[in-house]
């Protein structure tokens, strides 16, 4: 049975360990011939610190780690190179200082690490010159790997004055490693946002970039192929116990966790979310794993600030070549936000016109982020309580007691404080369109008809509502221009039974005023 290599972030210890090792060595194979080196972002939990530390028992010519890889066939040398390896995942800096001092306490421990003494000078940039230098008189060329280069940054995002500082100063050391080019072998950066070249790296404006590359687009994450042929033991025991098929098992697992495309072309490989397939082999259940290690607090603040409607983000979002650039420091791209920390993908690159379409990358994500903002509408403090929403919600509506169904909505309006409400058909619109998606229901808003728009169709197993809103008006005026416009006419060769919904939101109450529903079959000659 495969060892699935949960949380286990250091090469050594997972081939020690047992553990599956999905081979990556023939893409590392190619980009460390590569100079001066390389630079990939990926969003947390991605395996960039695994491959960073892959890198480093490479580098270090620890060959026998590698026994059975595809690389200890190759004719890699095996040299053997000093390494400086500078660590932002768990940085927590605040000051122009602090920053100075976690950098001085690295060189200074990998200066202990290979017995050079006196390299402490006054500053970093002076001390990284020192070290690099006598590294190269002892043992040869010197590694640089740093992981997470913009964790210190994106610490301070909301301050862009402290924030403004620290990259600053990031600048300015990182800068001076180009001046040292000579004494180094290789240089790998990761992070989460991809740089320009010409702001924080304006120094290392030669690292190759490997974040939009197709040959590169499988680096981190696992391919359908790779976990067929490394984890199809851990499938097959999950199918089991689930008491279902192995097709049916894989299927939830690439609807729930697959999605992922990093890259310019449309044709390079979708990825899937290493920590949920691996959560998901362990635990037996369709889960949350990846979006539960981290909300996306900054951004919901971060779209309420800037007035962003964040419910747009169920359809494709369009981005120019932006995308492929970092934000700026005090100016934050809510989508390209989003995009880099791992809540939207690419689902198409429109290659004539450089834009990028992004979407929710799988159920997980999608689910998961629709449901923390549905729980931010309802202030509470316990997700327990919205999920019993949730789950009442989907329940009237299967059941088709829609008079229960409309009154459990009112009663979560009523809990939605009254400074986010909005005088607006679309808020209200939007908002029930958000709690029905969020149910896992197949929700359309806006649907095009030769006679005008349907403002939601929801299509159950069993039923098909057709909904029209007004604000302040009635749920008649609502019935009667779904008459007027035939909005039914489209479904009536689907033999589930379609229902009629008009419904009212009373501006100054605050809810739900007024809703109707009439029952129609496929085959009731009042849609023919």
């Amino acid at each position: 049975m495969s060892k699935i290599p949960l949380d286990i972030h250091h090469f050594p210890d997972l081939i020690r360990d047992g553990s599956t090792y999905v081979d990556k060595t023939h893409l590392i194979y190619q980009f460390i011939k590569m100079r001066p080196g390389c630079f990939i972002a990926r969003p947390r939990r991605f395996g960039k610190s695994l491959l960073v530390s892959t890198l480093e028992s490479l580098f270090k010519g620890e060959r026998e780690l590698f026994k059975g890889l595809w690389i200890d066939s190759s004719d890699y040398d095996w040299q053997e190179h000093p390494i400086i390896r500078i660590d932002w995942t768990s940085a927590e800096v605040s000051t122009k200082k602090e920053l100075a001092d976690s950098i001085m306490s690295i060189l200074k421990s990998t200066a202990e690490q290979y017995d050079i003494e006196d390299i402490d000078r006054k500053y970093p940039i002076l001390t990284f010159t020192a070290l690099v230098k006598k590294l190269y008189q002892k043992i040869g060329r010197t590694v640089v790997l740093i992981d997470e280069y913009d964790q210190p940054l994106n610490e301070h995002i909301e301050d862009p004055k402290k924030a403004q500082a620290i990259r600053d100063y990031l600048r300015r050391f990182y800068t001076n490693m180009k001046s040292q080019e000579r004494y180094l072998r290789f240089i790998f950066v990761t992070g989460v946002s991809q740089f320009t070249k010409v702001s924080l790296f304006s120094g290392l404006n030669n690292l190759n970039m490997l974040s939009f590359d197709s040959d590169f687009a499988d680096l981190l994450g696992l391919t359908e192929e790779e976990i067929k042929e490394n984890f199809s033991d851990q499938i097959a025991r999950i199918a089991e116990i689930r008491g279902e098929t192995v097709p049916q098992v894989f299927h939830l697992l690439k609807t729930w966790y697959n999605g992922y495309l990093y890259a310019n072309s449309n044709s390079a490989p979708r990825v899937y979310n290493p920590v949920s397939v691996f959560s998901f082999f362990k635990e037996g259940v369709l889960g949350n794993y990846w979006f539960a290690t981290g909300t996306p607090t900054l951004a919901i603040k971060l779209a309420h600030k800037n007035k962003f409607p964040l419910l747009n983000l169920e359809k494709d979002i369009e981005i120019g070549k932006k995308l492929e650039l970092a934000h700026v420091v005090g100016k934050v791209d809510l989508p390209i936000l989003l995009y880099q920390t791992g809540y939207l993908t690419i689902r198409k690159y429109d290659e004539k016109m450089g834009i990028y379409l992004l979407n929710f990358p799988n159920e997980e994500v999608r689910r998961s982020f629709l449901e923390y903002l549905a729980h931010e509408f309802f202030q509470s403090s316990d997700q327990s309580d919205v999920q019993v929403v949730f789950y009442k919600l989907a329940n009237c509506l299967n059941l088709h007691h829609l008079h229960e169904f409309f009154e459990i909505f009112k009663e979560t309006l009523d809990s939605i404080p009254n400074q986010i409400h909005k005088d607006a058909e679309g808020y209200y619109h939007s908002l029930l369109y958000l709690f029905l998606k969020t149910l896992g229901f197949r929700v359309d808003a806006e649907v095009s008809t030769a006679q005008g728009r349907i403002d939601m169709v929801l299509k159950t197993a069993n039923d098909i509502f057709i909904f029209e809103f007004k604000i302040n008006k009635s749920a008649d005026d609502a019935l009667k221009q779904i008459h007027q416009k035939a909005y039914y006419m489209q479904f009536k060769s689907d033999k589930r039974p379609i229902t009629l919904l008009g419904v009212n939101f009373d501006t100054k109450l605050r809810t739900i005023t007024d809703w109707k529903q009439e029952k129609l079959k496929a085959t009731d000659s009042s849609i023919h």
